[in-house]
């Protein structure tokens, strides 16, 4: 018994410690900090501001040397460095295209951290929705249940027939049914909040069912990550079409050498001996010109049509969003106006029948099945002012998005 005892114990702990309830802000919080999506968007932010050091890449360094047998002191017989260099200005528009791809990729990791806030919160919702729904069921299941046994006994008893017992296992099993769904699609949404949180413990939403709030700031799509990711990539094009033109800028060649001699080759005896004066020094400095532009002009062109591209682009997505701003707060207004009747008209009408129903049944006016029959009517508004609750913040969560604002 005691071992018994022990094991319900180790069980019921090991389940509790495998939940999570939390409120909407701690499951963003650690979203944030977990997601793996959003991990991978940092270290590409990261990436690619360690490659803004790589725009100064002059090249290798040639190293020569050399030894003539038939040439005294001359250039042949020495240590010879050179490098050669792009224009400076080649390096300064790599600079600047480098550092344009990191705003790039900061505002994907922007739009990747505003997605996964919107899905931690339709989630979030979702599971609140879905946790509701489960409890008025609950609650109607131990009425209905009271309901079965006494069909049961006044059937035992002669005094019930045989329809009133199958009517009320009916609504029993067709309670119980939509019970399961219920907690079918709690644990979808908790397992969803789940996989966005990057954890492997059951989440239970602890916030009370109401609306989220409606961000009262003004649309600017230049503003929303979208916008501002539209931008960057514009300018990165133009920052490429910059240094595309670079192709036609000349490249520099700098050298140094130093006169060596090899004593111990000198097969054709030749007097080899070093001036007097020490070892000499010399340089070299060229210019590289471009005699030939065909394909820097062909990269120009294509460069400025990836701008063209760009630009279309940014156009679409505003165009795009404001489409969705304007079917979302639509639908904002829609939800609202559902969501209201029910605060307003709906709830005190079930939480009146439910009184009223009481009362007469109480009173002898109605028999248990009329009493249960309005209960479930009560129950369907109940949870009809649910889903209408869910639908508007939902609808406003997308809003919020659309218009860029954190939650």
């Amino acid at each position: 018994m005691f071992r018994k005892l022990c094991f319900t114990a180790l069980l019921i702990f090991s389940l509790t410690s495998l939940t999570q309830a939390q409120s909407l802000s701690e499951c963003l919080s650690q979203a944030r900090a977990n997601n793996a999506e959003l991990k991978s968007a940092e270290l590409q932010v990261q990436r690619s501001k360690q490659l803004e050091s790589s725009a100064f890449d002059p090249g290798k360094t040639s190293f020569t040397l050399s030894q003539d047998p038939t040439s005294g002191g001359s250039p042949d017989n020495a240590i010879t460095l050179s490098q050669t260099f792009d224009f400076p200005t080649v390096y300064a528009r790599k600079k600047k295209l480098l550092k344009a791809n990191t705003q790039v990729e900061e505002s994907r990791r922007l739009i990747a951290e505003a997605q996964l806030e919107h899905n931690v919160c339709e989630a979030y919702c979702t599971l609140l929705l879905w946790q509701n729904i489960e409890a008025l069921l609950m609650s109607n299941d131990s009425v209905i249940n009271e309901f079965v046994n006494m069909a049961e006994i006044h059937f035992n008893n002669g005094n019930a027939n045989r329809l009133e017992l199958l009517n009320a296992k009916r609504m029993k099993s067709e309670n119980q049914m939509r019970l399961r769904e219920a907690k079918n699609e709690k644990n979808a949404a908790s397992s969803w909040l789940q996989e966005l949180m990057n954890t492997s413990e059951k989440i239970v939403a602890t916030d009370s069912f109401q609306c989220v709030s409606l961000s009262a700031d003004s649309y600017n799509f230049a503003t929303t990550p979208q916008g501002k990711l539209a931008e960057n990539e514009r300018i990165r094009s133009e920052q490429e079409l910059r240094l595309a033109k670079q192709g036609f800028a000349p490249e520099l060649t700098v050298g140094v050498s130093s006169q060596l001699v090899i004593s111990g080759i000198n097969p054709y005896d030749v007097d080899r001996s070093r001036y007097e004066k020490g070892n000499w020094m010399g340089f070299e400095v060229g210019v590289a010109l471009p005699l030939f532009f065909g394909a820097t002009k062909s990269q120009k062109k294509a460069a400025k049509i990836d701008l063209d591209i760009a630009q279309t682009n940014a156009e679409a997505m505003q165009r795009k969003s404001e489409t969705e701003l304007s079917v979302a707060t639509t639908a904002v207004e829609t939800a609202t106006e559902s969501y209201l009747y029910y605060k307003s008209e709906g709830l005190p009408a079930a939480r009146e029948m439910r009184q009223l129903s009481r009362t007469e049944y109480n009173l002898g006016e109605i028999s248990y099945i009329e009493h249960i029959q309005n209960l479930n009517a009560a129950l369907e508004i109940e949870m009809d002012n649910a889903k209408a609750t869910d639908a508007l913040n939902q609808a406003i969560i997308k809003l919020n998005f659309i218009k860029g604002q954190q939650q």
